[in-house]
């Protein structure tokens, strides 16, 4: 943006009204990842509470459907990620400058700190709206998806990048304890509230007894199978080496179990390989659905999850959702997610052995397992999709008063601050009257 302009002073009545937002993120539809999950599932609440949304997000090769509500950016895949396009530096900043102003938005809402959350906190600055961020990733975690640099020059980057970005920011969201804790560490001082994203309930229907078998049915599996679910992206960070080597010692324990695996990632194929000396015990099942996904978490025994570095683990709380226990390290955000000992069991980070004792014990006893069914569908309605949009719209109103405020001060001290012009004689007894 070139050129910064003064808002309109609303009144503190306008300011809770019906908000236009603008959402600005790197990850989005037909990507499937927990940045695009939770940003679907916020814009879906926004628009029922009748607020308005629009998305900037990068063109995608495989979506052209135009939708209206989503403004697209030419994008480029980069060699080392193809499943994530990411959009031209610069384009989508010098696109905006002509008619951001022309979009009305009230606030600025970023998910990712790069090229279009960048662009979009720079509209913000520059139009002296409200800006506010969600802190979705661990990205000091991340750092192996740039290979060109060394691994210490990556970090540092991130390091010092981070905190310049998020310190511009009037509001954070941060979905768990842990991604606040990152970013304090980083030596990000602003305003911080954690919002866990909200997770839908699945419907009776799908997670009743005879719901379950038939999906089992359709999977080839007997309906007294022992099942294990992962669904996930299959990456490197996600530590399913670990999952397969504790599979590994559950076979010996539990005859017959069968492990499935739903996703895709740059780690599939060297995955199949290392699934194969399994055979039909461990069943890839590649891209599912989302609306496909709930009826194969409901049909499982148990949902393992062997990533250390979440910042909530989004996919255990679909599980919960749907009435499956997890079994999850107890590292990043995934604990956060699970009560310990009543809707799953969180276990030292990187202790396979431990994972695997810990779901042979609950595999071995159905009276448990059903009783943490039960607590899973319980506690899953903490965490609902109406809960988050209310406390982040309390956010938005709060950020927009306080520009409101600061609007108006600097409007009625530029006018006090006003020379008084040559023609005009003030006597001793007189002084200027300010009306806002």
């Amino acid at each position: 943006m070139s050129d910064a302009y003064e808002p309109d002073v609303v009144s503190a009545e306008a300011a809770v009204a019906r908000i236009r937002v603008g959402m600005f993120s790197e990850s989005f539809y037909p990507v499937q990842n927990g940045v695009t999950t939770s940003l679907l599932t916020l814009t879906a609440e926004l628009r029922r509470c009748n607020h308005n949304v629009l998305t900037f997000a990068p063109a995608h090769h495989d979506h052209d459907v135009v939708d209206t509500n989503v403004l697209r950016f030419p994008s480029f895949v980069s060699m080392f990620n193809r499943d994530y396009p990411l959009a031209y530096p610069i384009i989508p900043g010098i696109a905006m400058a002509s008619y951001f102003r022309d979009l009305h938005l009230d606030v600025v809402h970023t998910h990712t700190p790069f090229v279009l959350g960048l662009a979009g906190s720079q509209a913000a600055i520059h139009s002296r709206l409200p800006l506010i961020t969600t802190f979705h990733t661990l990205y000091t975690r991340y750092s192996h998806y740039m290979p060109l640099l060394p691994d210490n020059v990556t970090q540092h980057i991130i390091e010092r990048y981070l905190p310049w970005y998020y310190n511009r920011c009037d509001t954070i969201i941060c979905p768990s304890q842990t991604a606040a804790d990152e970013l304090q560490k980083l030596g990000v001082s602003g305003c911080v509230h954690i919002i866990p994203t909200g997770i839908p309930m699945a419907p009776d229907h799908l997670v009743n007894h005879d719901s379950r078998m038939a999906v089992r049915s359709s999977m080839g599996i007997a309906p007294g199978t022992p099942l294990l679910v992962y669904a996930g992206r299959l990456a490197r960070e996600k530590r399913l080496d670990w999952l397969l080597h504790a599979f590994h010692t559950i076979q010996m324990s539990v005859p017959g179990v069968v492990l499935i695996i739903v996703g895709t990632g740059p780690q599939e194929a060297e995955l199949q390989e290392e699934c194969s000396p399994f055979g039909g015990s461990i069943r890839m099942h590649g891209h599912v659905p989302h609306d496909k996904l709930a009826g194969i978490l409901a049909a499982a025994d148990l949902f393992c999850f062997p990533s250390p570095s979440e910042t909530q683990g989004l996919v255990i709380g679909e599980a919960r959702a749907c009435g499956t226990p997890a079994v999850v390290m107890n590292s990043g955000g995934a604990p956060e997610t699970v009560s310990h000992g009543e809707d799953g069991y969180c276990v030292t980070p990187g202790d396979v052995e431990e994972f695997a004792a810990t779901v042979i014990r609950l595999l071995n006893s159905p009276s448990t397992l059903a009783r943490m069914r039960r607590t899973a569908r319980l506690n899953a309605r903490v965490f609902t999709p109406a809960t988050m949009a209310q406390r982040v719209v309390e956010i938005y109103r709060t950020a927009l008063a306080a520009k409101v405020s600061t609007s108006q001060a600097v409007t009625q001290s530029a006018i006090v601050s006003q020379p008084v012009s040559e023609s005009t004689s003030l006597h001793d007894n007189e002084s200027v009257s300010v009306c806002s």
